[in-house]
């Protein structure tokens, strides 16, 4: 009788206490591993967001500085701008380019010869450069510039510097007085060319460098020529 009650004696109370504590301690490990699985799959898709929208504003910029055009841009307020200006505070960069798209022109108005200003400024308070463009080199009014759209967000600052014959890598954008067209060919009379002959600058720089510092990434190069 004794050792059958032996037989069928349960769990003692320390070792109940120990099952409970071993079950325990595979759950918290298993809520661990969970928890760091999730943890590392939103710090991929940050990520991935992050690299996407890196390449599309470099693809951008990149394209934008491609298309530059040595003519000069004269603002709605008067005056004129080198076809590459940086601002006073170096959060501005500008440029005249030409060959980018664009929507057909409404009713009435001139198609334009296809040259625009681009402008990329970084907006210090958000960390992200903004762009916006004017469809024409010589705009009547400050309404006809697009609203800004922000790109690479997490810049923190921006660098720039050009390359010159004879003077090598200068600090942001160094140029002189906008020189004399060159003299018309028989083969640029189709009108183009005529109109822009009192705009015409050929001081732009052989390359230049831009440098975005972008939180996580550091220092970001990009490195165009322009000749």
């Amino acid at each position: 009788m004794r050792q059958n009650q032996r037989r069928t004696r349960g769990l003692t109370l320390i070792e109940l206490v120990a099952a409970m504590a071993l079950f325990a301690l595979v759950a918290v490990m298993g809520l661990q591993a969970l928890t760091a699985n999730l943890r590392m799959r939103d710090r991929l898709t940050q990520m991935e967001q992050q690299a996407g929208e890196l390449s599309l504003g470099l693809a951008l910029l990149r394209n934008d500085l491609s298309a530059l055009l040595p003519v000069l841009f004269h603002p709605p307020g008067g005056g004129s701008r080198s076809a590459i200006h940086l601002s006073d505070d170096g959060l501005t960069l500008s440029f005249s380019v030409s060959g980018q798209p664009e929507l057909p022109p409404g009713p009435g108005r001139d198609p334009g010869l296809g040259l625009h200003r681009v402008e990329w400024r970084l907006d210090v308070a958000r960390q992200q450069l903004m762009r916006r463009v004017w469809p024409v080199l010589s705009p009547s009014s400050d309404q006809s510039v697009s609203p800004e759209v922000g790109y690479l967000s997490g810049v923190t600052d921006l660098g720039l510097r050009s390359l010159w014959p004879q003077l090598g890598w200068l600090p942001g954008v160094v140029s002189s007085a906008p020189r004399a067209a060159p003299e018309l060919g028989g083969g640029d009379t189709d009108g183009v060319l005529i109109r822009l002959a009192d705009s015409y600058s050929d001081t732009l720089p052989e390359a230049v460098e831009l440098i975005l510092q972008i939180e996580g990434l550091g220092p970001v190069r990009l490195l165009e020529g322009m000749r």
